[in-house]
């Protein structure tokens, strides 16, 4: 994990100069620390696992939640994560068709969390919110596979700057929650809409791409649809959601 306390050294200190943040560097580390913890976790694993087959758990209907108030609760990073999880998978769910298929995108030998939306928390400090808070989901519709991201850290950092290769479009913009760094990039035959908003003490980056591939750096993705899951319209709307604060 200390690859990932020393990437993120800079945004959960306050008072730090505003950096571009690379988002394919953080969360490569942070992949790349959950990878020589996955082994470590199959023991683990192994025992629940054993313990479940030998109770029989019977769990009420659910039935429709989209109606109940997401937690409000930030006291604890669990908590934290609920909340955020909860704002974050209403927020992409709304954008989407209702017969898509959403699934996780995880590194291998992960196990998926029941909520394709819950976050990740890998710590970057001792307090709740001093984490890199990200999950990326893949979306399958009539139009193909493509993939929605979230990476969420603390801090006082910009967004990448204009210039970037493989950049189709770029342009900043200011709103009442806080800046807007909004780009178009493509790469082969994969094209990416992201957009970054700088608010007070954090930075939430949304986007979304046309390929179901998990994105890891250095990596070339397929093209497996015509377009990005979300137009740029709506990843912007994402950024701009409602109680993504922490």
């Amino acid at each position: 994990m200390e690859e990932v306390r020393s990437l993120l050294a800079a945004y959960v200190t306050e008072g730090e100069p505003p950096l571009g943040l690379s988002g394919d560097a953080v969360l490569a580390a942070a992949r790349a620390s959950r990878r020589r913890h996955l082994l470590t976790g199959a023991a683990a694993l192994a025992v629940a696992v054993l313990a479940l087959a030998l109770a029989v758990v019977v769990l009420p209907h659910r039935g429709q939640v989209a109606d109940v108030p997401c937690p409000t609760a930030s006291d604890t990073r669990e908590a934290l994560v609920d909340r955020l999880s909860c704002v974050v998978g209403r927020a992409v769910r709304a954008l989407l068709p209702a017969d898509a298929r959403i699934t996780r995108l995880t590194i291998p030998g992960e196990t998926p969390p029941a909520d394709p939306f819950h976050l990740i928390a890998d710590p970057a400090g001792d307090a709740p919110r001093e984490a890199l808070f990200h999950m990326g989901v893949r979306v399958t519709d009539a139009a193909g596979s493509g993939s929605v991201y979230v990476l969420m850290v603390p801090g006082n950092a910009g967004g990448p700057p204009c210039g970037e290769v493989g950049e189709v479009s770029c342009r900043s913009e200011q709103t009442s929650v806080g800046g807007l760094m909004i780009s178009t990039l493509r790469a082969g035959d994969v094209v990416t809409h992201r957009v970054t908003r700088s608010g007070v003490g954090y930075l939430v980056q949304f986007w979304s791409n046309n390929s179901g591939v998990l994105a890891q750096s250095g990596v070339r993705l397929p093209g497996q649809r015509p377009e990005p899951t979300l137009t740029e319209a709506q990843v912007r709307q994402l950024a701009l959601t409602p109680g993504l604060d922490f």
